[in-house]
């Protein structure tokens, strides 16, 4: 765990897991420099998809120690929340919760640009409308100034946080591609040809874009011996390589040991996309590092 950073699909599916008693938690998880991120992805996953609730504010008053153990969440809240802002963690969480929605609605405060001081200003709207004015009343003033050095804290903690998962793209990406390179093999007027050829030129996988309507479809084959979830390294060449001006709006169909799954443009996705557990060729699955504004599907 000290190493491998999860993605939020990765750590949802996790918890899954975890809470249908499939697996346990992995030792470190809750002490590695993404915990924060983690249980903030698992407890709003919580909230919107397993208890049904429309936010955070409708867990407060309804979350009890009964609960927070039948669903798994006991060692969550107890490793991470209550060391990191005290027993009154869920009131500061439905403070941030809207600060974070707020500060991403672009119509809200146009002149503020800077990402962090959005986040800060408001969390100033926030705390005054779900908690009260410090400036009318004056005894909220300590909870005010915890709050926002909970705040100041948790935006440090997300940014290490996202250096780490950068980090660990750029070295996947890197392993996956030292002893490969991505050729164009073939160009036309309706289709590309790519060919994934090793240091002594071996074909290893092969590639081919054809511009359909209303999008490009793109099917990608990959050698049984290649890494598995290698397809996602490809994509991610074709996109900042590739001759597509718009990666959101390629169909991508991914093939290795029989049918993987396929990748397809969707208007209404929203940031956290379905992850699918492929049970046909490997059983490799089709999830994770999935680009924002995508589906998953596969083969019925």
């Amino acid at each position: 765990m000290e190493t491998e950073y999860l993605d939020e699909e990765q750590v949802i599916s996790l918890y899954n897991k975890v809470r249908t008693g499939k697996k346990t938690w992995p030792a470190g998880i809750w002490s590695s420099p993404a915990a924060l991120q983690y249980a903030v992805t698992v407890f709003d996953y919580w909230i919107h998809n397993v208890m049904g609730w429309k936010g955070w504010p409708d867990a407060r008053g309804k979350v009890t120690p009964a609960l927070l153990e039948e669903h798994r969440l006991a060692d969550l809240v107890e490793s991470v929340f209550v060391p990191e802002f005290g027993d009154d963690w869920l009131d500061f969480e439905v403070v941030l919760n809207e600060s974070m929605r707020l500060s991403e609605d672009e119509g809200w405060a146009p002149d503020l640009s800077d990402r962090q001081e959005r986040v800060e200003a408001a969390f100033e709207h926030a705390f005054e409308k779900l908690v009260g004015s410090p400036k009318q009343q004056p005894k909220l003033l300590p909870t005010y100034h915890r709050f926002r050095n909970h705040l100041l804290r948790m935006w440090s903690a997300f940014q290490e946080a996202q250096a780490e998962h950068d980090k660990a793209e750029r070295e996947s990406a890197e392993r996956f591609w030292a002893q490969l390179r991505l050729v164009r093999s073939s160009r036309g007027q309706a289709a590309e040809a790519w060919s994934i050829v090793n240091t002594d030129d071996e074909r290893r996988g092969e590639v081919v874009m054809v511009w359909g309507e209303p999008h490009p479809y793109c099917v990608v084959v990959l050698d049984d011996d290649m890494d598995a979830g290698g397809w996602e390294q490809v994509i991610y060449r074709l996109e900042q390589e590739g001759p597509v001006e718009e990666p959101g709006m390629v169909n991508y169909a991914v093939r290795q040991k029989g049918f993987v799954g396929q990748t397809y443009p969707c208007a209404e996705c929203s940031q956290h996309p379905s992850q699918v557990d492929v049970g046909r060729g490997t059983g490799a699955r089709l999830g994770g590092a999935q680009p924002a504004g995508r589906k998953v599907a596969t083969r019925p």
